[in-house]
């Protein structure tokens, strides 16, 4: 869980750092030019520049352990299960914004005619990229826009596999657990697993006002790990676990350059 937070702490002064790196630029006097004259003048950052907002969306298994049909009612089991998202995003050009998110959700997936299972507990938190196809980010000119959506990022996670009871249609034996400590038999990896994880995907917004705005948004999750199923007796990282997410968002813009942000000047 150290692990995970010092991740966590990373990405965010990395976000921090490349918009810096976005908000200054340098500047020479055309009238002197010696070295001790040279400055970086910075450009304002405004409030309006940012939306703020979260949601939430369903997580389905993309692993060779799961199957193809969504379960909804089959005793305790569930697949479709809510995961919620928080995340804020700044404006760096018509084209583009750059942003983090933070998911907090499950993921459960039966398969072998419902004999056996999989599920797993997961924190997230990315970077993100976002470049809009219609080349209006923001939406300041139309009403919508299509985005493509590239991120990196952490998730800490536990997962277990275990059998089900057909007659009970409830949880049986444990076949394998990451993160569950000693608390239950089977194969066991008593620590929560932290992996690097990446997405690609497409999201279409539309403006509600010019405050409000809605967000649908479908990534593909690739983790660098092969224990989001808790199968410890899987040894290939080919292929990885990962998840297909889609969700829904309400994002707030704050408008009037009363909103606008002081930064440091050099």
């Amino acid at each position: 869980m150290h692990r995970f937070k010092h991740l966590v702490v990373f990405v965010f002064i990395f976000f921090l750092i490349s918009q810096f790196a976005i908000a200054y630029e340098p500047t020479v006097s055309l009238n002197y030019v010696a070295p001790q004259k040279l400055k970086r003048v910075s450009k304002p950052w405004f409030i309006e520049d940012f939306r703020f907002g979260g949601g939430v969306g369903y997580g389905l298994y993309v692993t060779n352990q799961m199957d193809y049909e969504i379960t909804t009612n089959y005793g305790d089991f569930k697949e479709l299960i809510p995961t919620y998202f928080g995340a804020i995003y700044k404006k760096v050009n018509s084209r583009l914004e750059m942003g983090v998110q933070a998911r907090f959700g499950s993921l459960l997936s039966l398969k072998s005619d419902n004999t056996q299972g999989t599920s797993c507990d997961f924190n997230e938190v990315q970077i993100s990229a976002v470049y809009s196809f219609t080349g209006d980010v923001v939406m300041d000119r139309k009403p919508y826009t299509i985005n493509g959506v590239f991120s990196l990022g952490a998730i800490n996670f536990r997962s277990k596999y275990f059998e089900v009871d057909t007659k009970t249609q409830k949880e049986g034996r444990i076949i394998g657990s990451v993160g569950y400590g000693n608390a239950i038999a089977g194969k066991v990896q008593t620590e929560r697993q932290t992996a690097l994880i990446a997405n690609t995907g497409v999201a279409l917004g539309y403006r509600l006002n010019s405050t409000f705005s809605l967000y649908w948004e479908t990534t593909y999750n690739m983790s660098a790990s092969n224990k989001m199923s808790g199968n410890l007796f899987k040894r290939s990282l080919i292929p990885p676990d990962g998840y297909l997410y889609s969700s829904v968002g309400l994002f707030i813009r704050f408008s009037g350059k009363r909103g606008q942000l002081s930064c440091p000047k050099f």
